[in-house]
């Protein structure tokens, strides 16, 4: 049960993220690669093909938006399953504030994934520096992956996985 829990708390926290994220880039602070390049890119992997150029330049693939849906759930469930596993092995488990910390700070971590794996894969340099300015991916992915780790906070508060 408990389990399953972490998996409705990364499912819930990747919803706040795209919804937050939406938000967020209306107002023009963030911007960020349409879901269509990370579909494209995940098809890239899943195909072991590395790309030739950036993300930007590559063909469209079938699927691409199913494909980036797909992976982007996966990646929140995993972080969230993971993030549970720690705390759960924690030695001498922290209290529901001390936890909280710990999945706010994991969440403030999870920007490490695309800056330094993701972004250079893409073609787009590491911290997404080679990346064309107007995308801002350097600050869209640390305001995303904030606003994930606040879902994450909150829905495992509401789950009971952290305390109230």
């Amino acid at each position: 049960m408990t389990f399953l829990r972490w998996v409705l708390a990364g499912i819930i926290a990747t919803v706040v993220m795209d919804l937050g994220s939406t938000l967020i880039r209306k107002t023009g602070f963030t911007a960020g690669l349409e879901p269509r390049h990370i579909g494209r890119w995940f098809s890239s992997l899943v195909r072991s093909e590395p790309l030739e150029g950036t993300i930007l330049q590559a063909a469209p693939v079938p699927g691409e938006m199913p494909i980036a849906l797909v992976g982007h759930y996966l990646i929140g469930i995993t972080l969230a399953l993971v993030i549970g596993f720690l705390l759960s092995v924690a030695p001498g488990r922290p209290g529901p504030g001390g936890a909280a910390a710990i999945v706010l700070g994991l969440g403030f971590l999870t920007n490490l994934l695309p800056w330094l794996i993701m972004f250079p894969d893409m073609g787009l340099g590491w911290f997404g520096s080679a990346a064309p300015r107007e995308l801002l991916l350097f600050r869209t992915s640390l305001v995303n992956h904030a606003v994930f780790a606040a879902g994450l906070v909150t829905s495992t508060r509401l789950l009971g996985l952290l305390g109230r």
